[in-house]
């Protein structure tokens, strides 16, 4: 079974749902390819003079205009990070679908 999740789908499917409202312009593309394979990543924010790491596999928001979504486990619905083009991937843990 393939569980890898395609990202060209995800994005045609959406422009089928909100037409010309749909917006993916805060999809940083350096978490494509952990969002497609679900590989487990460590990922450094920067806040003002202060930072810190947080590690989980991506996921994207619903709605017109998505966002990355860092989650800590493969059930959270909550408590989980947005994905910004400035922040850092600074390893990559495991690769492949969650256990």
């Amino acid at each position: 079974m393939n569980t890898a999740k395609q990202f060209g789908e995800y994005i045609a499917r959406k422009e089928k749902e909100y037409g010309e409202s749909f917006d993916p312009s805060d999809l940083a593309a350096q978490f494509i390819p952990y969002y497609e394979n679900q590989s487990r990543i460590e990922v450094e924010f920067k806040h003002g003079d202060s930072s810190w790491t947080e590690r989980g596999r991506v996921g994207v928001t619903t709605g017109w205009k998505p966002a990355f979504l860092l989650m800590k486990r493969a059930s959270d619905r909550s408590s989980s990070t947005i994905l910004h083009g400035n922040d850092k991937i600074v390893r990559v843990i495991q690769h492949g679908p969650p256990r």
